[in-house]
């Protein structure tokens, strides 16, 4: 058994009798829905469409096809692959043959992949020969000359290297479907065994392997059901990565309904809203800075988007001006969350949520989760004051995989008392809602006086000129820290420092608060995960960049 690092007994039965938590598995569903929707359809990629029940029966010649090549129960599959029907299968089949799935980043390389492969101790990867001119099946086989564990290397091109396994072949298995029932019977994960292992980013070093059981998966995946009150006639369009909390976890969502669930391989802002077109889409899973290249780069009267009601996306530089922006040209709602791999989303505001709540915070816990915000000494701060937030709950990580000690550090203690810390500071309002200020790390301290650059990303991201927005702190001999803006522009237009100085102020943001110096960028550098910002590259950059000038940065015009 696949047993969690931090959950134990008395917690499963807490939740289990609060009615957070039941016995029901991810296998169970996907059964319950081929029987009850067989003809409906479950997933759609750009070139293949599986109803219910043939993903129901692909899934299962799967699952024979791994057991034939002797992988057993417990051990690890490593996806390193696009959205796609084939994703889903691999994710799909790991759950019932009770083999650990982990979808890793495309951007990942041999560093990191040699850490995720080592960790989990896995024996198959899955992964395409060559894609977006990297050869991914040559890095496999590379880093497996060090891992004898690692033995089965399986790919989803037609195309075959020497040495690869066809994804496909799994399908065809000598065992035959009549025996599927009698064999998941015996290797389908229950709903409290770590079954799905995510990944952090890696800001402090290699990335750390989170375990999922099927009981946090179905969870976070009802509390976005029930916050966009979503049903099965919903179609979802999924293009944030898999590999990442805002693909999976709507996933979940969209499967314990039976929703048609839709993917793109490869994200461009045209292709996303050419899926919503096509399919349909009705409710929209994307991370922000997916969202902020939709409204910047395309011209949205070009596309029907009338089927369109709800868009869902993370806190992280989204501000109420985007939001707001978003509703007004796209015309429908948006949904904000707040979360991190390790809580999947904590929580998230409700299509019944008025306006202006609903687009400047990121709303309640989920049911089954708890927040609390704390100063320094951990001890509770009074409403309205900002602290550091601390989550636990039904939707959240039973640890990380293999590590016992950084499982207690990040939660504080092993069991139902463990609090995790997000290193987000926060808020609460008067009415429970919770709003992110930033990240602790990323608060700088100019002169004095705190500065939370995702207030002021959020302005600048509000500007038709703006692409992409970060704001960190430069080290200053006098003031300590210096606020520096960050961006990418949309257009070929300029974007000077005046402009933007004149632009915060109409904006009202605090004199004390505007930045010191600009900085445009062609594109920001992200870490490994191809997904967040290499904010500690862009500071070093600065650095040495103000090292060679003769000149210091400007004084701000107040």
């Amino acid at each position: 058994m696949a047993k969690p690092t931090r959950f134990d007994q008395a917690m499963i039965d807490d939740y289990l009798a609060r009615g957070y938590w039941d016995r029901v598995c991810i296998a169970d569903i996907l059964e319950q829905n081929a029987r009850n929707y067989p003809d409906k359809e479950a997933i759609v990629d750009s070139e293949k469409r599986l109803t219910w029940s043939e993903l129901n029966r692909r899934v299962d010649r799967v699952v024979l096809g791994l057991l034939e090549l002797g992988i057993k129960r417990d051990q690890a599959i490593v996806a390193q692959i696009p959205n796609s029907t084939t994703a889903v299968i691999y994710l799909l089949a790991c759950q019932k043959a009770g083999v650990l799935s982990c979808f890793s980043p495309m951007t990942f390389r041999h560093k990191e992949m040699s850490h995720i492969l080592e960790t989990l101790k896995a024996v198959g990867v899955v992964t395409p020969w060559k894609y977006r001119n990297f050869d991914y099946f040559k890095m496999v086989k590379e880093i497996a000359r060090y891992l004898p564990h690692l033995r089965h290397f399986f790919v989803i091109d037609n195309e075959m290297p020497q040495g690869g396994s066809s994804f496909q072949s799994l399908l065809c298995p000598s065992l035959g479907e009549q025996k599927a029932e009698e064999v998941l019977k015996e290797h389908a994960f229950g709903p409290f065994e770590v079954s799905v292992i995510l990944q952090s980013s890696g800001t402090t070093g290699m990335p750390k392997c989170i375990e999922h059981t099927g009981a946090s998966c179905k969870m976070t995946g009802r509390g976005i059901v029930q916050r966009g009150r979503l049903t099965e006639e919903d179609v979802f369009g999924i293009i944030a990565p898999l590999s990442g909390g805002p693909g999976i976890q709507n996933f979940w969502g969209g499967l314990q309904l039976g929703a048609k669930i839709c993917f793109i391989e490869h994200f461009s802002p045209d292709e996303a809203l050419h899926l919503i077109q096509r399919e349909r889409v009705t409710y929209l899973a994307a991370v922000p800075t997916q969202m902020i290249r939709i409204l910047r780069e395309c011209d949205l009267s070009q596309y029907d988007l009338r089927s369109l009601r709800i868009v869902r996306t993370g806190a992280s530089a989204f501000g109420a001006s985007i939001a707001w922006e978003t509703e007004e040209r796209m015309k429908c709602k948006v949904l904000i969350a707040g979360g991190s791999q390790e809580t999947y989303s904590f929580a998230q505001t409700s299509v019944d949520d008025p306006p202006e709540k609903r687009l400047s915070t990121i709303g309640k816990p989920f049911p089954g989760n708890e927040i609390k915000i704390v100063d320094e000494n951990e001890e509770e701060v009074p409403t309205g004051e900002i602290g550091q937030l601390f989550v636990r709950g039904a939707a959240t990580s039973s640890g990380y995989f293999g590590n016992v000690e950084a499982t207690r550090t990040a939660w504080g203690e092993i069991g139902k008392e463990g609090w995790y810390r997000t290193g987000d500071l926060a808020t609460l309002d008067e009415l429970g809602y919770l709003i992110l200020v930033g990240r602790k790390k990323d608060m700088i301290l100019r002169g004095g006086q705190n500065i939370y650059p995702k207030e002021i990303e959020s302005l600048l991201l509000s500007h038709p000129k703006i692409k992409d927005a970060l704001v960190v702190g430069i080290p200053d001999q006098i003031m300590g820290e210096r606020v520096c803006a960050c961006v990418t522009l949309a257009g070929k237009d300029d974007f000077t420092f005046d402009e933007m100085i004149s632009y915060l102020k109409v904006k009202g943001l605090a004199v004390h608060k505007l930045p010191e110096r600009i900085e445009v960028f062609e594109q920001l550098p992200t870490l490994v995960d191809g997904q967040k910002v290499d904010k500690k590259s862009v500071i070093d950059r600065i650095v040495n960049k103000s090292k060679d000038e003769s000149q210091k940065p400007g004084k701000v015009p107040v």
